[in-house]
């Protein structure tokens, strides 16, 4: 048994997000993978993802590990094997043979992610990018989005800005957020030791939401204390949030 390392880049907006359903396995990201090493290996191989991605959710660097029955194919065989078999919406950037003490979530130490936002004023509108930004009809204050940014870096309980309230683990660190503005673009970009069940996309929401002026800026502080959803912002939509990389 040989356990391997693979960094994995997908489009998600055919899925149900990474983990598999067990009816509906050709759905997510998770089952692509497993029937297709299955189909390898002739028995059934668990492939395991570093995050849970939403459905419609993008990654260009999601690791996943999984331990092969044997170790008769090298990294570059499974490498070329996936790539033979796979849709064209998933591909594999690396394979590598590591420990058997490798496990991609329990080891992880954090995770980034982006959220891309199409500007009101831009000088046009997306072509290439359509599906993978969030167009606003409204023109964002950046200042503003930047100023309450400052209030979610630090560790801090979270159970306002997920959808799972049942999560008996709401602490989470928010190690950094950047909001910055190109011609055409504001681009958050996360980066925590973890994230509960859409806790990316509520914050996404409610930095949007501030940047507008329909939220007060103390609305993060506010949220921290009550542990309310109804405190934040709107969930933003999973197409233009996209996961960059995980830390070990």
């Amino acid at each position: 048994m040989q356990n391997y390392k693979m960094m994995i880049a997908y489009d998600g907006r055919k899925y149900i997000g990474f983990n598999k359903f067990k009816d509906n396995l050709e759905k997510s990201i998770q089952g692509k993978l497993e029937l297709i090493l299955s189909k390898l290996y002739e028995k059934e191989v668990e492939v395991i993802g570093a995050v849970n991605t939403d459905a419609g959710v993008h990654a260009k660097g999601q690791i996943v590990n999984f331990t092969a029955p044997d170790s008769r194919l090298s990294a570059k065989e499974i490498f070329d094997y996936f790539e033979k078999y796979l849709t064209d919406d998933i591909i594999i950037l690396s394979v590598e043979a590591v420990d058997e003490r490798f496990h991609s979530r329990y080891l992880m130490k954090s995770l980034t992610y982006e959220y891309r936002l199409w500007k009101k004023d831009a000088p046009n509108r997306p072509l290439f990018e359509r599906q993978y930004v969030n167009l606003m009809n409204q023109t964002i204050d950046v200042a503003k989005s930047k100023e309450a940014a400052k209030h979610l870096v630090g560790e801090h309980d979270f159970l306002a800005f997920t959808t799972n309230k049942k999560t008996k683990k709401s602490i989470k660190k928010i190690l950094s957020i950047d909001v910055r503005e190109t011609r055409h673009e504001i681009i958050i970009t996360m980066k925590a030791n973890g994230f509960l069940l859409n806790m990316e996309r509520l914050i996404v929401g409610t930095l949007i939401q501030v940047g507008l002026g329909q939220l007060p800026m103390n609305t993060i502080e506010k949220a921290f204390k009550s542990r309310d959803m109804n405190d934040v912002g709107h969930k933003a939509s999973a197409e233009a949030l996209c996961l960059l990389s995980v830390e070990y």
